[in-house]
């Protein structure tokens, strides 16, 4: 069959091998398997803070939105209550003008009051004053000028209270306040 794979004869010196010792091995240092360990840890406090800082994100989203959502409930409820003020003004501005219409006024002063449109208007002229001879002038020509200046003086107030309150009767206080 085959030759053998080597012949051990003497004259081939036998191959010089190399010295084999047993090799211990070493422990691994400590440093590293801790360096491992920490940074597993280290991994696992950021993934922490990661989620405890999503967390808290997501609270104050939920929230601003909550408040938003509440802000625009309250601004739907005013805008109701505004429509509803706006139309009692409209209503009330309608009942102004039918309650001050001249018409009006006119027939419930001759009802209540007794009083009637003029057939024909007297003014009367008061003199004011009277000129003297010299050109000065003089309150009147009489002689208690003194006691018929005060009497013109009331009788003229009382007058223009009077024309007053028949204006108001009349026309109402708007018209007084368009005619000033």
């Amino acid at each position: 069959m085959g030759e053998a794979a080597r012949k051990l004869t003497g004259r081939h010196a036998p191959v010089a091998r190399p010295e084999l010792r047993l090799v211990t091995s070493r422990p691994k240092p400590v440093v590293k398997r801790r360096a491992r360990r920490g940074d597993a840890a280290m991994a696992f406090r950021i993934f922490c803070a990661g989620m405890i800082v999503l967390a808290v994100v997501g609270m104050l989203r939920i929230t601003f939105a909550v408040h938003a959502q509440e802000a625009a409930i309250d601004a739907n409820d005013l805008r109701k209550v505004i429509q509803v003020e706006e139309q009692a003004t409209k209503a009330l501005e309608a009942d102004r003008s039918a309650l001050a219409a001249p018409s009006r006024i006119e027939s419930i002063a001759s009802a209540a009051l007794n009083m009637q449109t003029p057939v024909e208007i007297c003014y009367i002229n008061l003199p004011v004053a009277a000129e003297s001879a010299d050109g000065a002038e003089k309150p009147f020509s009489t002689e208690d000028s003194g006691e018929r200046s005060r009497v013109a003086k009331v009788i003229s107030t009382m007058m223009d209270v009077a024309a007053g309150e028949a204006q108001v009767l009349l026309v109402g206080d708007v018209g007084i306040a368009s005619a000033k």
